[in-house]
């Protein structure tokens, strides 16, 4: 079963129509448009993934767990036990709480094990991460407009695997702060892209070699209410 097969088996057993369930995810998700065309591209499998605030609603309003919406892994609903009260509202599973850190940390912090938690503000992460997960907020316009000043991602030091289209940060050795950018590969070499597609090409691509360090992936990312 695929993503939108999911989707709709759990729109289906809720007894919700295409645009019931559109309508109670556009009253939420509403820096995007999202109509009952947008649903049924995901269900036919014309698209086969969704940001992440989508996946948060179609798991709140479906009522499951995004891991098992995306994966199919795990139980479908947050409480096998016992169905949630009509006053309640059921949101993304906590797993770890992380902290906010400067860009200026953020390649000195993969070799920190433990955190002192009177030094830095904690989030929680909406997505199961690694034990060293830890958050930056975003500055600058290079990953505009998918990302934009002040919002949060959660990078795991952990995942350093170079996969074609993550987001990551890396280290540069003539700066003193990590950058934000995607992992490209062309022609088997390793590039770093700006998402702004008004940057110039001398500043929209950063080759990969010995003076590039990839600290982390970014595993999730938050937008402030």
């Amino acid at each position: 079963m695929t993503l939108g097969d999911r989707i709709k088996e759990r729109r289906t057993a809720l007894d919700l129509t295409q645009e019931e369930l559109a309508q109670k995810i556009a009253k939420v998700v509403t820096d995007m448009k999202f109509s009952r065309v947008s649903l049924s591209n995901i269900e036919l499998g014309v698209q086969n993934s969704v940001k992440d605030k989508v996946l948060l609603a179609l798991s709140r309003f479906l009522e499951c767990t995004p891991e098992w919406l995306v994966y199919g892994l795990g139980p479908i609903s947050y409480n096998v036990d016992k169905p949630a009260k009509s006053n309640e509202s059921i949101g993304p599973i906590i797993n770890k709480q992380c902290p906010l850190i400067s860009w200026g940390q953020a390649g000195v912090f993969t070799t920190i094990s433990e955190y002192p938690e009177s030094d830095y503000k904690y989030y929680p992460c909406p997505v199961k991460c690694g034990d060293r997960t830890f958050i930056l907020s975003v500055h600058g316009d290079s990953m505009m407009d998918r990302f934009h000043e002040g919002d949060l991602i959660y990078v795991d030091p952990d995942q350093v695997e170079p996969i074609h289209g993550k987001f990551v940060i890396a280290q540069m050795e003539d700066s003193s702060e990590a950058t934000f950018k995607q992992l490209q590969l062309i022609d088997n070499k390793k590039v770093l892209k700006a998402l702004n597609p008004n940057y110039p090409p001398d500043m929209k691509y950063i080759k990969i070699n010995g003076s590039c360090r990839l600290v982390g992936t970014v595993v999730a990312h938050v937008k402030p209410i």
